[in-house]
């Protein structure tokens, strides 16, 4: 159920050390042979991270987008329709506006940030607040419309160009969204069995997770998660040169680390300071473990991103920081010795 004036609860994502990646625009100076991907996830309603992960395909040279999932925002924010204005409130900071262009503004860093911005009268506002029902339908329409929204812009950016592009759900999405997905000329529904990457490289997409502490659409015990990935990779021509797409990464490694909640689902803090502990999947390390794909491309966890190799499997979760309109990616470069190279990038 939607919030009308929430942000997303949890601490935003933790820098990354030592990494200063050129920020999306930048283009590479040669254009090797191979295949070249680029991966992002999480962007969770944000307009600027989606625009952002769109405009890779030229700005980098890639041959194929993936998007890996949680596409959903976490909130519907009221902007309040008043006699000389409009207030709304974004990154917990109350704003004004004044006039139209004001307004625009507004609307677009509210959108930017993840969110979806209704127009209301405070007492509008006041009744779909009262009344989860209704708040509930007003964020499932607002999520809806923007994804359309969204598959409209693929479909027009990406028209004549060669870049393929694939998109799931996460565990956060409604199940109902792939059908949106499914209706471009563009984007491929990655979920819809095995696809296959420009370079002949084959890809298995999966978005579901374990249970979380807030109970979200695409959840499914470890045992069932397990089953649906064997299923998956049993269509696979050869699993040792694919790109596991899998929305969750594999449990107790750098990528899946999240903080601790209590039963109020606050952060533990411990004599260190914040404690944290692994979130991610058994399944899905263990099919990691015993198929050794080329590449594991996760998500899920914004506050963990890394890399970190199970066996010859190169994993990395690029992490997420989408409310503050920055696209967190990675590059990779597939060729004639598998995985060639590979660089976090952010923009």
């Amino acid at each position: 159920m939607a919030d009308l004036l929430l942000r997303e609860q949890g601490p935003r994502s933790r820098p990354w050390p030592g990494l200063h990646e050129p920020a999306a625009g930048v283009r590479f100076l040669r254009r090797p042979a191979g295949t070249r991907l680029f991966f992002a996830s999480d962007v969770h309603g944000s307009e600027q991270c989606f625009r952002k992960w769109l405009n890779a395909a030229a700005a980098y040279g890639v041959d194929a987008l993936i998007l890996g999932g949680d596409i959903t925002g976490k909130a519907v924010v009221a902007v309040i329709e008043t006699e000389d204005g409009w207030n709304g409130e974004v990154g917990g900071q109350q704003l004004r506006a004044r006039n139209e262009s004001e307004l625009a503004d507004l609307q677009r860093r509210i959108r930017d940030s993840g969110s979806y911005d209704l127009i209301l009268s405070p007492h509008a506002a006041r009744a779909l607040e009262s009344d989860p029902e209704a708040l509930d339908k007003a964020f499932r329409k607002a999520v809806e419309e923007r994804l359309i929204g969204w598959v409209r812009l693929a479909d027009e950016r990406l028209a004549g160009t060669k870049a393929s592009c694939f998109m799931m759900l996460g565990n956060d999405d409604p199940p109902e969204l792939a059908d949106i997905i499914r209706q471009s000329s563009r984007i491929v529904y990655a979920e819809d069995g095995i696809q296959e990457l420009p370079g002949g490289y084959e890809l298995l997409s999966y978005g579901y997770s374990p249970p979380t502490p807030w109970r979200t659409p695409r959840e499914l015990p470890e045992n069932e998660i397990a089953g649906q990935l064997d299923s998956l990779a049993a269509r696979l021509q050869n699993p040792t040169t694919a790109v596991f797409n899998l929305h969750c990464p594999p449990r107790g490694t750098h990528l899946d680390q999240a903080p601790e909640l209590d039963h109020q689902l606050r952060p533990k803090s411990g004599l260190g300071g914040q404690s944290s502990g692994a979130v991610g999947s058994e399944a899905v390390r263990g099919i990691l473990q015993r198929l050794q794909p080329l590449l594991g491309l996760h998500g899920h966890v914004h506050e963990s991103a890394g890399a970190e190799k199970i066996g010859r499997t190169l994993c990395v979760n690029p992490g997420s920081e989408y409310s503050e309109g920055i696209l967190r990616g990675v590059l990779v470069q597939l060729g004639s010795k598998g995985l060639e190279s590979w660089q976090f990038v952010q923009g």
